[in-house]
This record gives C-alpha cells, sequence and structure tokens, in this order.
C-alpha cells in the first residue's frame, strides 16, 4: 500500500502575504490523474474541491485582493451593481469583501472537514501528498486552516511535492519554469482556487508521470 502515492495540486488565494495575519479567502484542489483531462473532466468526476471561507481577520492588502477576489463566487451577485465589490474597479473596498465574505461564506471548520472529507473519498484512503508550485504560500496556507480548524491536522502530512523545483532539478537548469512543460493554460477564471489547482495538477502529471515515469 505505501508505495502507491497519490497526488492532490493545491492552491490558495489570500488577502495578502502574511500566513496566520491576511487571511485564506479561497483554497481549491484537484487530483493528479494518469489521464489526460481538462476541467469539465475533473469537475464531472468529482475530483475538483473548492471553497470560500470566513475571514478570521480583516486585516488585507489591496493588491492581493484585488487578485484573490477576481472570481470569488461569493461576489457575483453583487459586483455587477456595486463597483466596490468589482477588483477591477477603482471603487473597490477590500474591507467591504471581508465583511461580505463574514456574513456568507462557509464557516472555515466546516470547509476544513469536508476537504478532509473529499481527500478521503478520492484517495480511496491510500497514502496522500499534496503538490504545490511555491513552497512558502500554498501549502502554508492549507496547513494552519486544517490545524486551527480541524482536530487532526492536515491528511497530507509531513511531506509534499513542491514542482518548481522538482523541475529544477529534473532538468538541471536552475532558472527552468514550469511553461517550459508545455502545457496549455486553458483556465476560464485564472486565480480562482480551483482553476488554478486544475491547471497545477495538469502540470503536475505531465512532470511526475510523462517526465520522470513516477
Amino acid at each position: 500500500m505505501w508505495n502507491i502515492v497519490i497526488y492532490i495540486a493545491n492552491d490558495v488565494e489570500a488577502a495578502g502575504k502574511r500566513l496566520g495575519f491576511h487571511p485564506t479567502l479561497s483554497l481549491g484542489a484537484c487530483l493528479v490523474t494518469r489521464e489526460k483531462l481538462d476541467y469539465a473532466d475533473y469537475q464531472e468526476r468529482g475530483l475538483i474541491f473548492y471553497a470560500e471561507i470566513k475571514p478570521h481577520s480583516m486585516e488585507c492588502e489591496i493588491d492581493a485582493m484585488r487578485v484573490g477576489c477576481l472570481h470569488l463566487e461569493c461576489l457575483e451577485e453583487v459586483r455587477q451593481s456595486d463597483s466596490r465589490y468589482d477588483p477591477t474597479s477603482q471603487n473597490f473596498n477590500p474591507k467591504l469583501v471581508l465583511e461580505r465574505m463574514r456574513s456568507v461564506c462557509e464557516d472555515p471548520r466546516m470547509a476544513m472537514e469536508r476537504f478532509r472529507e473529499w481527500v478521503r473519498r478520492v484517495t480511496g484512503g491510500k497514502w496522500v501528498q499534496g503538490v504545490i508550485d511555491t513552497a512558502f504560500f500554498d501549502s502554508g496556507h492549507v496547513n494552519l486552516c486544517f490545524g486551527t480548524n480541524t482536530d487532526n491536522g492536515s491528511p497530507f502530512g509531513w511531506g509534499g511535492i513542491e514542482l518548481n523545483s522538482l523541475h529544477r532539478g529534473y532538468t538541471g537548469r536552475k532558472n527552468a519554469k514550469l511553461k517550459q512543460l508545455g502545457v496549455p493554460d486553458t483556465r476560464e477564471k485564472p486565480h480562482r482556487a480551483d482553476h488554478d489547482a486544475v491547471l497545477l495538477a495538469q502540470v503536475a502529471r505531465v512532470l511526475l508521470y510523462e517526465k520522470l515515469g513516477w
């Protein structure tokens, strides 16, 4: 059993760069499959997780919020009629967005238990490792959210894979970019955590299974 590893790509959108100070806005995850799939395939098979969670604080950086709030579902109803909720508008008000998220988004404990159950379902209880593209950001938010909102911590355990470093080791070039793998970016909603996680899973599939032959 322990030689069978299931990989799950993780992506996070946050209100700023300071882990634990700036709140997590949304989390996305996607199973890394050996089969080549598109977003619709992953979605139809239930291989994508997504959650928008109530922020634990009102601290934020406007530049991070302009990116992290671009495609939040909780803003879809209000951003058309009120430009203060529109991250592309000069009138954008990040504090107002965080207030709305506190009002309408999912409780973090419920979201993280739902995330854990999704991981259990898609892995069938096998050994799972998280896949990220930036070691010090996304994994920190995922681990913190599990650690502060559940009783058992992260299902991803101690290990994980950071694709940028793995790719540089594979190519032997310190400046190698994941884009050089040739995976097309077909995201309809860039910087939405589930869409970003799907792209990351597609990149991971090429690197882990096609290039490295794992």
